[in-house]
Order: structure tokens, then C-alpha cells, then sequence
């Protein structure tokens, strides 16, 4: 059987932080409209779909040959997460071998990078998962106690081990994986590494000031 893959892009009408955040311009362009590009530009995926309940973007969804999910409503709420959507986009459509999901808000989410992380899930047979990811080399706290070094032992910040942490930009996963755990990360995961620049997420009106900066 030939391999299928799919990517599922959610993208709400709806934004409680952020009003009216999908739709605003950054860069000349609308926000949503920077990863949908990416993903086609990536040229990786068989499928890509819209998953939606705004009728602006079921109109840029059909022009451009994205394929459409309408959104259901529970699923257009705050509890929802990107865990419930994965399952549900698995469960509408269980057909393929691959499921990943982009948003729109990593407008900067490169197509080399959806490349990266794409080849290396699927053509490594090592991982049956993958996220992108900042490695940080910071001095982190956690409830008032060192994180990863120790105050009287003041490393240089080039030699700590970095913490990770996902930039929320892309996730993908093995039909077999995101069926047994019903989670959008596995358990054996690639951390895929991305640059600050490129894993900017918008969900604050500060992270829309530090997007339009860039």
C-alpha cells in the first residue's frame, strides 16, 4: 500500500486574547494565510486540510484546493486542545498512515522546516512522533528552585544543558501512535530544533508586537 499523509490546519473565527487574531494582517498578508502557504510550499503532505467555522477561510480554503473540515462546535470552545482535535481529525478521516497539524499562529514556521521535520518521521523509521522545539540555554526556575544548574555554580550559558521547549508550531504522529495514546506526541518523539525567529507564536497582543517587529 502506498504511504498517505495528511496535515490539518485549525483555524477558528473566534479568539478570546488575541479578537479577531486569525484574521488580522501581519506582513501585508492575513495570519492565517502565512502557514497555509507554508504548508503548500513545503510540497510534502498528499492531503492538507482546513479545519474551520469561519466562512472567509471556507472561501480561501476552496480557491486555494485546501480540503475542509467544518468545525464542530465543542471543539470551537476554549477547553478544547490540540489533542482532541488531532483524535477528532483522525476519527473524520482514519485513512492515512501520517497525521500532522500547523497553525496559524507560527506565521513563520518555514517550508525547509515542515520538510525537516516531515523526513525525519517518515523516512527515519526511528520516531513515531515529532514536534518542533527551542532549545533554551536560560537559567530556569520552578516553583522557587533551580531548574537545570545551581546558583553557586555559575556555568557559562553556552555549556548548560538546554531545556526544551515546544513552540507549539507543528505536531505529527503515526496513525498507530495517535490511536493507542490519543495524544498528538508518542513515545518515541523528534524534537525537532527551530529558531526563535521561526517559532514566534501569537497568543497575546505582546506576541503580535514581537511578530510585527521581526
Amino acid at each position: 500500500a502506498i504511504m498517505k499523509t495528511a496535515c490539518f490546519i485549525p483555524i477558528k473565527s473566534n479568539s478570546e486574547r488575541v479578537p479577531g487574531k486569525n484574521f488580522r494582517t501581519l506582513n501585508g498578508k492575513k495570519l492565517y494565510e502565512h502557514i497555509c502557504e507554508h504548508a503548500k510550499a513545503a510540497g510534502v503532505f498528499d492531503d492538507i486540510y482546513i479545519d474551520t467555522n469561519s466562512e472567509e477561510i471556507k472561501h480561501y480554503a476552496d480557491r486555494q484546493g485546501f480540503l475542509l473540515i467544518e468545525r464542530k462546535e465543542e471543539l470551537a470552545k476554549n477547553t478544547a486542545n490540540g489533542n482532541d482535535l488531532l483524535v477528532h481529525h483522525l476519527e473524520c478521516c482514519p485513512d492515512y498512515d501520517y497525521y500532522f497539524q500547523l497553525f496559524a499562529t507560527a506565521p513563520y514556521l518555514q517550508p525547509e522546516t515542515i520538510r525537516r521535520c516531515f523526513g525525519m518521521l517518515v523516512g527515519s523509521g526511528e520516531y513515531d512522533s515529532c514536534f518542533t522545539a527551542i532549545q533554551n540555554y536560560g537559567f530556569f526556575w520552578m516553583n522557587g528552585n533551580p531548574v537545570n544548574y545551581r546558583p553557586e555554580i555559575l556555568p557559562r550559558s553556552q555549556d548548560m544543558t538546554p531545556v526544551t521547549e515546544e513552540s507549539t508550531g507543528l505536531y505529527g504522529i503515526s496513525r498507530e501512535s495517535l490511536k493507542r495514546y490519543r495524544c498528538r506526541i508518542g513515545r518515541r518523539p523528534y524534537l525537532c530544533p527551530v529558531s526563535k525567529f521561526e517559532a514566534v507564536d501569537i497568543n497575546t497582543e505582546e506576541d503580535w508586537k514581537i511578530a510585527e517587529y521581526i
